[in-house]
C-alpha cells in the first residue's frame, strides 16, 4: 500500500465526506454493494484510499473517512 496522501486541512467552503473517529476492533461496518466515493475539498477518492490531514490518518470507506 503506498504512503497515505497528504491533504489540507477541510475547506468549509468545499466538499467534503462526513468524518468519524476511529473504529474500534469490535466495531460492525454496513457495507453495501455501491462504490461510494469519498470526497476531501472537493478532490475525489476511492474505497481504501487513505490521506493525512493536521496529523490525522483518514481512510474512504463507503462514503465517509474513519479516521485509522
Amino acid at each position: 500500500m503506498s504512503d497515505p496522501k497528504q491533504v489540507e486541512p477541510v475547506d468549509p467552503g468545499k466538499k467534503t465526506s462526513a468524518i468519524t473517529g476511529p473504529v474500534d476492533g469490535d466495531a460492525t461496518v454496513l457495507t453495501t454493494d455501491a462504490d461510494v466515493k469519498c470526497y476531501w475539498n472537493d478532490e475525489e477518492f476511492d474505497n481504501g484510499d487513505r490521506i493525512t490531514a493536521e496529523g490525522k490518518c483518514y481512510e474512504a470507506s463507503n462514503g465517509q473517512w474513519v479516521e485509522v
